[in-house]
């Protein structure tokens, strides 16, 4: 009585952690996908397209430059000579340009018809307008250009004029950023600017990270706890009440009733009973004698596992990100400064990238997908099934091929633990190429202070699925030490 109450203890307590780990799990999902779908938001809210290879952004930026410089401009004593003598420079170059130009197309012509008209205009020219005459009096112009500068309604109107000229000049040379996904996602959030919904974003991404690590700690904690009890349960002696199901044996002694024997078959009582008999006999004390785990535990810990696979494909394992933080250079003696310009980002669970693989419709691509599920989806869950069929023999199923292949010759196919090492190889080498790749971007100019991030990093789904590794070598092992002795050896 005793060792059954025990044993409805233990079941209990097993089940409240297993419900726990499912329930944060579930929770836990949810947040990262959450906090996936928030991060790509902010990443293309803050994509370098939209700053600093927006010519729009540039425009901006410089006009505001100029107007202000425009605005700022005065007229003083010092500063009027050195105006003064640049423009006598402009204007004198202005008239040269505009004589020569005349007298190159006056003289120009195919025929003695041409060049007689253009002689003729060439005189009349030059005894209506003397270019010589016209260059002593630049310092008189020169005054009335500066007096026209020093009127405030000239200075906008200059103004207006120049930044319209640079507006058009952008219109003509570079395409219009589409900005649609930019405007639909600040509408989606309430947002009236962009820095506002970059904010808020960043914001809901610290709450929701922060929730998903405690969410995370309660699903390895109730995991790991549920592990430590089954290893610490001293479990069910073979002369107890629950022994592997006996359906395959009988069948295999009925089948063995056509073979020639010497003596009658021993059923897997006996055996079992024999076992404890001689061990008792042996003098071996009760906690040494071979012990095994309910079956109930088992299925619990194998639901345990299920659940760190499913939440370890189903989340972010690693998340690829090279940030321009600050970029800036002077103009007129002004900033130009673009900050937290995303160049890439990505953050893919192992279904997202099954997903974005299928999506792409060619037929190699659609076989890598194929293969990444088969390896480390199916295998693995399939494996955890056949070895928990084959330890309670359910329905006389352990004798299967297809059961025996799984629970005992699977763990090469399941590519799981090698998927652990290729994304932790593959982290290793992004970080390795974007911090390369950035640290060449920021030596480009000397005129130009740069300063970039690397932000790739390890997300909790690649923690989750190395927990899930961990937990089926643990299950394999436990299954290895706690397994029922059957009559026949599989």
């Amino acid at each position: 009585m005793p060792s059954q109450l025990q044993r409805i203890s233990v079941a209990l307590v097993s089940a409240v952690l297993l419900i726990g780990a499912m329930l944060s799990t579930a929770q836990l999902i949810r947040e990262l996908r959450t906090l996936q779908r928030t991060q790509v938001q902010r990443a293309e809210l803050q994509d370098v397209k939209y700053g600093l290879l927006d010519a729009e952004v540039w425009v901006r930026q410089i006009s505001a430059i100029l107007a202000e410089q425009i605005e700022q401009f005065e007229l003083t004593e010092q500063n009027r000579p050195q105006i003064k003598r640049n423009l006598e420079v402009v204007l004198d170059r202005m008239l040269s340009e505009v004589e020569q130009v005349l007298r190159r197309r006056n003289a120009a012509g195919d025929s003695w018809v041409d060049r007689l008209q253009g002689s003729l205009r060439q005189g009349v020219q030059d005894w209506l307008v003397d270019f010589d005459q016209l260059r002593a009096r630049v310092p008189l112009y020169a005054d009335a250009v500066l007096e026209e500068l020093d009127r405030p309604e000239n200075r906008r109107e200059i103004q207006r004029q120049l930044l319209q000229a640079i507006e058009q000049a952008s219109n003509a040379t570079f395409t219009q950023v589409d900005r649609s996904l930019q405007r639909q996602i600040e509408q989606a959030h309430g947002c009236e600017t962009t820095a506002d919904c970059i904010e808020r974003l960043s914001q809901a991404a610290s709450a929701h990270q922060a929730q998903a690590q405690r969410d995370a700690f309660w699903v390895l904690g109730c995991v790991s706890l549920l592990f430590l009890l089954a290893w610490l349960d001293p479990g069910l002696p073979l002369s107890s009440g629950w022994r592997p199901p006996q359906g395959t044996s009988q069948r295999e002694d009925a089948a063995d009733t056509t073979r020639p024997i010497t003596s009658p078959p021993p059923s897997h009582a006996t055996c079992s009973e024999a076992e404890a008999r001689a061990e008792a006999e042996a003098g071996m004390p009760l906690a040494s004698r071979r012990r095994t785990l309910a079956p109930e535990l088992m299925l619990m810990l194998a639901a345990a596992t299920l659940v760190l696979l499913s939440a370890g494909v189903m989340t972010p394992m690693i998340e690829v990100e090279a940030r321009i933080d600050e970029l800036s250079l002077s103009l007129l003696g002004k900033p130009v400064v673009f900050t937290d310009q995303i160049l890439y980002f990505q953050s893919k669970s192992i279904l997202d990238l099954v997903q974005v693989l299928t999506a792409t419709g060619a037929a190699d691509m659609i076989l890598v997908a194929g293969l990444v599920v088969l390896f480390s989806l199916i295998f693995p869950a399939a494996k955890i099934m056949a070895s928990l069929i084959y330890y309670t023999d359910l329905k006389g199923w352990r004798s299967r091929a297809l059961v025996r292949f799984f629970a005992l010759r699977s763990g090469k196919w399941s590519m799981a633990d090698v998927l652990v090492v290729a994304i932790l190889m593959a982290y290793i080498g992004f970080d390795g190429l974007i911090s390369s790749q950035l640290a060449e971007l920021s030596g480009l100019g000397r005129q130009v202070d740069l300063l970039t991030t690397n932000g790739t990093s390890l997300q909790l789904g690649f923690f989750l699925f190395l927990a899930f590794v961990i937990a089926s070598l643990f299950l394999s092992a436990m299954l290895e030490a706690r397994a029922p002795r059957s009559r026949r050896t599989p």
